[in-house]
């Protein structure tokens, strides 16, 4: 990648990160405002809580994506930025455009997701092989949704570790 074309880049990751920044403390101040009113009954409660739930699942994805703008950035640095992490290749220009922090090309990426999908096949039909074997036939599907994310997160941790 050119010169030219680095900075760009550099800049565009800049702008979006300064964006991403700005957002996250802009939800940090929305909560401390929120948790300094006074909630008098249940369903204002309840639902205090679910926006609480939902902020922070917010700022844990925009934490992530900093994270990888960051990486990015480091990488454009030492000279890595554009090469894939798992085959070597170029990342084409147009990939990096639509997600500058971008660490595989589109082929490794679309490999990485056909993984994912056999592994979330797989953990699906083992939890329904458990449950249907086992006393929590009366579990909703809620429930075993919940219990489906739990078991793919221990599984991702553990091809991680």
């Amino acid at each position: 990648m050119q010169s030219k074309e680095l900075k760009q880049m550099e800049a565009l990751l800049l702008a979006k990160k300064s964006a991403l920044l700005k957002d996250v403390e802009e939800r940090f101040k929305k909560q401390k405002d929120d948790n300094n009113e006074k909630l008098t009954d249940v369903a204002e409660i309840a639902s205090s809580s679910l926006s609480s739930d939902m902020e922070m699942h917010l700022v844990e994805e925009d934490a992530r994506e900093l994270k990888q703008i960051e990486d990015a950035l480091a990488r454009i640095k030492a000279g890595h930025y554009g090469t894939c992490e798992q085959c070597g290749l170029l990342i084409k220009k147009a990939r990096l455009k639509a997600i500058p922090f971008t660490t595989l090309c589109i082929t490794c990426k679309e490999e990485e997701e056909k993984e994912d999908n056999v592994r979330e096949t797989k953990s699906k039909y083992n939890l329904d092989e458990a449950l249907g074997s086992s006393d929590l036939r009366d579990v909703d599907d809620m429930d075993k949704k919940r219990m489906r994310n739990k078991m793919m997160e221990m599984e991702m941790d553990d091809s991680k570790g």
